[in-house]
């Protein structure tokens, strides 16, 4: 006679079987990492900014006019600490952005640096166009998975030698996101579970979706989201 499964292996093998919510479960842990790692990260940073003042304070003017190698190093180190700073902050804005306002095109550029290296590594050419800052009627958070679906399923589309331009508009009542993927073979496989998954989120996130795949290939996107009254 077979034995019993106990009641502990049976609820673990439930919970197991679902590739979906164990990816659900571990998105909740990356979330936490990724918080940790945008507010840590940034105080080394901060450390270094301090030296490399204090540094560039010991140098005398005459070897400032000099133009000593040491000064276009301070110059180049300023500027990287610049842009890893920049990327760590719309990192944490990404992971935990219930504090901010829901800004339609601020959403966007941060959705383009956050993804730029997935891009490059797709082989794909990004470009954005529209207003530094547009509210929009959304949670922030809807609102920023809703626009890095968008882009990372265009990057597939576009991917190997293609191109994702991004528009942003408004039109009367409404404000308008058009994403574009065009060149490339593309991969709609690794595309399709972003399209899917803005599908489900366009109804909670208050967005007008649609999503054309032209016979030409590539993808084009459009959402409309209200302006807040």
């Amino acid at each position: 006679m077979e034995k019993p499964v106990p009641q502990v292996q049976r609820i673990r093998h439930a919970a197991g079987s679902d590739p979906e919510r164990r990816a659900a479960d571990r998105a909740l842990l990356l979330e936490r990492v990724a918080i940790g790692l945008a507010h840590e990260g940034k105080n080394p940073l901060h450390n270094m900014v301090l030296h490399l003042q204090l540094m560039s304070e010991k140098l005398t003017s005459a070897e400032r006019q000099g133009g000593l190698p040491i000064e276009k190093h301070l110059l180049a180190l300023r500027d990287g600490i610049g842009r890893v700073d920049a990327l760590l902050k719309a990192f944490g804005e990404f992971a935990a952005p219930e504090h901010l306002p829901p800004d339609l095109a601020v959403a966007v550029a941060r959705a383009v640096q956050l993804f730029g290296y997935e891009a490059r590594r797709a082989g794909v050419q990004l470009s954005f166009h529209g207003p530094e800052t547009l509210l929009v009627s959304c949670d922030s958070r809807d609102l920023a998975d809703a626009v890095g679906h968008a882009l990372v399923s265009c990057i597939e589309m576009a991917r190997e030698s293609g191109r994702v331009d991004l528009h942003l508009e408004p039109r009367g009542a409404v404000v308008v996101l058009t994403v574009r993927a065009e060149g490339g073979p593309g991969r709609r496989e690794e595309a399709e579970p972003h399209f899917q998954a803005l599908r489900r989120l366009a109804p909670d996130a208050g967005c007008e979706l649609s999503i054309e795949h032209p016979s030409a290939g590539g993808a084009r996107l459009w959402l409309s989201f209200l302006h807040p009254r």
